[in-house]
């Protein structure tokens, strides 16, 4: 594909710009994002990332593979974090099938928001990219060195563990349950009760209502649906009937334990 017809998007203001060397990846995802109401360009090199770039001033949310022949998506961000001049800022997302500490904390030095792990869902990178563009600032221009250093080694390479530990736990979720935690407030309800469990504590509907992270009604609705799927039971205090607790059935712990055995630590 030739740079010209690589830069002949189907929307004349792309807002994002993807870039991977397999060409059949880029033009898939800008499609799909474009189906979804965000204008956007794929390519499949450097070269014709930064001429996208320079043409349109639209662009907001940059998408690059890491690995690439020639420049890196890493060399090409750390390049244009130098070179690129803009009167906005531009969000950064990185793709990749291989992500590991050094490259996470390479990437959230350069301003990464996340990464897009490889297979890629169509609907993820679509709720990533819609989340950026409702964030204010940007990621580049980046901050200036003196500002760069209040972050210590220590502190990014926690956060670049902490990413790379949630995008596998993410990934092992998805394996064993599907889709049906893609919602965190229920996630966030099975994790609370799965403590309880293990510390031998009793949670209460109002508590794990607050440990959703939702309004009390919509916590409510999640616990029912819940209940109705068969991950968790309620229970009545055998001291006193007006106490009603919170627990999660054996089927709910054993699929808990099953994600927590498919996932290594990462060091």
């Amino acid at each position: 594909m030739s740079a010209h017809s690589a830069l002949q998007p189907a929307v004349h203001s792309p807002v994002a710009l993807i870039v991977d060397d397999e060409v059949a990846c880029s033009t898939e995802i800008a499609e799909f994002l474009t189906r979804h109401h965000i204008p956007s360009c794929g390519v499949s090199s450097v070269a014709e990332a930064r001429e996208a770039l320079a043409r349109w001033n639209s662009i907001r949310v940059l998408i690059s593979d890491i690995r690439m022949p020639g420049m890196s998506g890493l060399d090409f961000a750390a390049d244009l974090s130098a070179t690129y001049v803009s009167d906005h800022a531009l969000h950064l997302l990185f793709m990749t099938g291989e992500a590991t500490v050094d490259t996470a904390v390479t990437a959230l030095r350069l301003g990464a928001s996340d990464f897009l792990t490889k297979p890629l869902k169509p609907r993820d990178i679509v709720q990533r990219v819609e989340r950026l563009l409702s964030t204010p600032g940007g990621l580049l221009p980046t901050a200036s060195p003196a500002e760069s250093t209040g972050k210590t080694e220590v502190a990014v390479s926690t956060q670049a563990r902490w990413l790379l530990q949630e995008r596998r736990y993410r990934m092992a979720r998805e394996r064993v349950m599907g889709t049906t935690f893609s919602d965190e407030p229920g996630w966030n309800m099975l994790m609370e009760l799965m403590h309880a469990r293990l510390s031998g504590q009793q949670v209460p509907v109002s508590a794990l209502c607050a440990a959703s992270g939702v309004p009390q009604t919509s916590a409510l609705r999640r616990l029912a649906s819940l209940m109705s799927d068969g991950y968790v039971v309620k229970e009545r205090d055998p001291k006193d009937a007006r106490r009603i607790w919170v627990a999660l059935t054996d089927r709910a712990t054993d699929l808990v334990n099953k994600i927590a055995s498919q996932v290594s630590v990462v060091h």
